[in-house]
Order: C-alpha cells, then sequence, then structure tokens
C-alpha cells in the first residue's frame, strides 16, 4: 500500500504549523519516539545511504506500534487535517 501522502502539502503543512511541531518534537511522546529513534540511528543512517526502504520501513512500522508513537501520529495526522 502506497502512502497518501503529497509531498507539496506535507511541506505546507510543516512550514505553518512549526510551532506546534516543536511542541510535539517536545512532548513527553516526541522525546521517548526521539530516544527510540536514536538508538537505531546506526541502522537507519546505513539504511539511507544504502537505499534499504524495506529496513527503513520495518523501522518505522515498530515505531508505530509504540504507544508513543501512534500518539504522537495521531497528534500529527489531527493537526495536518484542521
Amino acid at each position: 500500500m502506497k502512502p497518501n501522502i503529497d509531498i507539496n502539502e506535507a511541506q505546507r503543512v510543516a512550514a505553518a504549523r512549526s510551532a506546534d511541531l516543536d511542541n510535539l518534537v517536545g512532548s513527553k511522546d516526541g522525546q521517548r519516539v526521539k530516544s527510540i529513534m536514536e538508538q537505531e540511528s546506526n541502522k537507519l543512517k546505513q539504511a539511507v545511504a544504502e537505499g534499504d526502504l524495506s529496513t527503513l520501513k520495518n523501522t518505522f512500522d515498530n515505531l508505530m506500534r509504540t504507544e508513543e508513537g501512534a500518539r504522537l501520529i495521531g497528534k500529527i495526522q489531527n493537526m495536518i487535517s484542521k
């Protein structure tokens, strides 16, 4: 299944809502997700360098299965739909 994301729209929303995104990143959930991502940073850097989309997808899928990741994505989706 392909994501239903228009990159130009995502960039526009991110620019318009940068303060809200900063608040999300600074939130408890945002900090927990950041911590999880930092634990995977070497694996993610290698996957990006090698174009290993499977590893990237699996890493992000696993992240979104966490309570914090799911809440954070829900908050971002609500922000985008406003």
